[in-house]
């Protein structure tokens, strides 16, 4: 298979060869929605905390007599069925996290490219550097290939000091080495452009795992 490579200027700059098993492999979308439930369940906190009955102060004694009052009886002021009382059931301190095998996540990093690829939303750029860590000339080649205003994944081979310090201020940019890289972060973002050193860490990654 062979895509267009654009320069960071915009302007296309050749073809550049990418393999068919990474782009252009089987869809499981029952895969890819257990592995992102995977990745949003691990990325939970756990830290939510209400309190039961005999967590909320007060309600030691009796509100009113048992009999004679005409009144329902109540033993506790924080009886869950009052305002302000205990809450039934609610959510305590817990770790969500839970492992899959790495199998299936390489599977489903492979059906989300490949998804994304035959909605063209994943592109191509040649290898740049910045000569100085500016968020203006990061921001100008999203300019010039008209993505300003997209939300967009970058996937480089390792984290550049001027790429990194230059991407951080924009909102809508993810910058990502490709060893990092999820079904989750390909799904979520409206582009994903692969640097030539990126496609080429990912190429050794997924198929160094295949055999």
């Amino acid at each position: 298979m062979k895509a267009q490579l654009l320069s960071i200027n915009g302007e296309l700059k050749g073809e550049i060869e990418i393999p068919e098993e990474i782009f252009a492999c089987e869809i499981n979308e029952g895969l890819i929605w257990e592995v992102v439930t995977n990745y949003l369940n691990n990325q939970r906190q756990g830290t939510a905390s209400t309190k039961t009955r005999g967590e909320v102060r007060g309600g030691g004694r009796k509100p009113w007599p048992q009999k004679h009052t005409g009144r329902a009886r109540h033993g506790s002021i924080r009886s869950p069925i009052w305002r302000k009382g205990g809450v039934v059931f609610g959510p305590k301190p817990r770790d969500y996290y839970y492992s899959l095998p790495r199998k299936k996540k390489r599977l489903a990093l492979l059906s989300a490219l490949s998804a994304r690829y035959q909605d063209k939303a994943i592109l191509f750029l040649e290898n740049f550097n910045l000569e100085q860590p500016k968020t203006k000339l990061m921001y100008n080649i999203l300019k010039n290939l008209k993505m300003d205003s997209e939300k967009v994944l970058l996937v480089i081979k390792e984290m550049e000091r001027n790429i990194k310090l230059a991407s951080r201020n924009i909102p809508n940019l993810t910058l990502m080495p490709a060893n990092s890289l999820n079904a989750y972060e390909v799904l979520v973002n409206d582009k994903i452009i692969f640097t030539e050193s990126g496609l080429e860490s990912l190429k050794e990654l997924c198929l160094t795992q295949e055999k």
